[in-house]
């Protein structure tokens, strides 16, 4: 059972961390082309996580599933507005994402899954930067994106972690 979990934290890290290296190689055309770039990984993350709920029955996935595919259409066919409102429209996304993230590490925990700590402190993270961003909303476009690229590149690893130690 646990085998397609960890394959589907593992396909959604490698999404993130590439996500996370295309912005931070290309900074300047990642803050031109943002919603366009971030939009189609957060479809693409999307279908990944209904995946998973098709495999475990997740209430918890259908969840992210359909916010990521939601926001990340949004960002495709508007990422003019949405490079000038990216700050808010991100903040949403990791915060939601962070808050279902810590829930989901609390269900591995109470079924003694290990390493359930790894995705509580990936969405204590997501939750941090969120609120970060919500308070300083008119930061430079570029040190966004650098901050997310790092983000994307951790949140990667992490859930990489997540999915090794998911069936040890």
């Amino acid at each position: 059972m646990f085998r397609n979990l960890r394959i589907n934290l593992y396909i959604d890290g490698i999404i993130l961390i590439i996500l996370g290296f295309l912005t931070l190689r290309y900074p300047v055309e990642a803050i031109m082309s943002a919603g366009f770039i971030i939009g189609v990984g957060l479809v693409a993350s999307g279908i990944n996580y209904l995946s998973g709920f098709y495999f475990f029955r997740l209430k918890r996935f259908i969840v992210l599933g359909l916010l990521d595919i939601i926001t990340g259409s949004i960002m495709i066919v508007q990422p003019g507005i949405t490079a000038f409102i990216i700050p808010f429209v991100l903040a949403i996304w990791l915060f939601i994402t962070g808050i279902t993230r810590t829930c989901a590490s609390f269900w591995l925990g109470g079924a003694e899954i290990p390493g359930w700590w790894l995705m509580l402190i990936n969405g204590i993270a997501l939750i941090l930067l969120a609120i970060f961003m919500f308070i300083s909303p008119l930061h430079s476009a570029f040190s966004i994106m650098m901050i997310l690229a790092c983000v994307l590149i951790a949140s990667g690893v992490l859930a990489i972690l997540e999915g090794y130690f998911i069936d040890k």
